[in-house]
């Protein structure tokens, strides 16, 4: 077939492994998540930290969850950066460390995933082992904002009503606690009405 790459062993046994855990079938999931990971699949090793962590089909051990998630994070899975991130960042399973949270959001965030740009906005804003930079932490937040993340959109919103890392404006303001609002953040509703009261 021209232009279709076919599809990997661990390509098939990943789908699998995702089918049944949809049916909650998570031991059975376990096999397979692990048989795509032994074949390469980063994916798999990234979600056999979650099933790990969460202790989903495998016992809730979470050394072994950052172990599979470093492992996948090494292959480039930017959602097993941002886990291994969020781990150093509260310390869950290893000692916290801010700068290797931040090494690994920043992997994950060059990737576009709108969790770990959201947590580098929160690591420059409150100068979590870096110097405090509304500027950049503004940027991060723009970014995950820019991808319909409603936290972001609705932190953005107040960013403009504070002017930190950013010019005030109250139209920008408004513009993204509205999208915020549309995207599910309810809670944007009643930053809206202070700001008209």
């Amino acid at each position: 077939m021209f232009g279709r790459k076919p599809k990997s062993p661990a390509d098939k046994v990943f789908k699998e492994a995702c089918e049944l855990y949809k049916k909650c079938d998570y031991s059975k999931a376990a096999e397979l998540y692990r048989q795509a990971a032994d074949l390469g699949s980063a994916e798999a090793m990234s979600d056999m930290g979650l099933l790990y962590y969460l202790g989903q089909g495998v016992p809730q051990v979470k050394q072994y969850a950052i172990e599979w998630w470093t492992k996948a994070a090494e292959a480039g899975e930017m959602k097993a950066q941002h886990n291994l991130g969020t781990a150093y960042a509260s310390g869950e399973g290893v000692k916290q460390d801010f700068e290797t949270a931040r090494k690994w959001y920043e992997k994950s965030a060059a990737q576009g995933y709108y969790k770990s740009q959201y947590s580098l906005y929160h690591i420059y804003a409150e100068g979590l082992g870096v110097p405090v930079d509304t500027v950049k932490a503004a940027s991060y937040l723009r970014q995950a904002a820019d991808q319909m993340y409603p936290k972001a959109e609705k932190e953005l919103g107040l960013l403009y009503i504070s002017g930190e890392g950013v010019e005030a404006s109250q139209r920008e303001a408004v513009r993204w606690l509205k999208r915020a609002a549309n995207h599910g953040d309810e809670s944007a509703l009643d930053v809206l009405k202070e700001i008209k009261d």
